[in-house]
């Protein structure tokens, strides 16, 4: 059984974490719907090529899909962690710890693992 897609509101609330990379800054956009729940991904890399922002792009369109239709956050967090695609750097982590950053996808993990954990935008916030 195919699991419906949800129409996206005409607006919606975000929370824009920045993360170092070796190709620059990685800013991540997390839109959340009425309750509070990741809704959708959005993500800018700066002093990459085409190729960086055209993975980016694909890999929060990908998790956005997957948001819409319900996949478990966890889930998503648990598929994203560890890949390692670029030279890891050191960051401020949305939790307010220091961590590695691995790549994209590791990013991604990172920016929704606070609504895994069920602190969602309330923890990225007080970050």
């Amino acid at each position: 059984m195919t699991q419906q897609t949800r129409l996206r509101p005409r607006s919606l609330s975000g929370l824009t974490t920045v993360l170092t990379t070796a190709r620059g800054n990685l800013y991540l956009t997390v839109s959340v719907d009425e309750s509070g729940q990741p809704f959708e991904v959005f993500g800018q890399i700066g002093k990459a090529g085409a190729f960086e922002k055209g993975v980016t792009e694909m890999a929060c369109r990908l998790v956005s899909l997957h948001l819409r239709r319900g996949t478990p956050v966890a889930e998503i967090v648990a598929q994203c962690e560890g890949i390692q695609e670029m030279q890891p750097w050191t960051n401020m982590l949305p939790n307010g710890s220091s961590g590695w950053v691995l790549g994209i996808s590791d990013a991604i993990s990172h920016v929704l693992r606070p609504f895994a954990e069920g602190n969602g935008a309330n923890a990225q916030q007080a970050a």
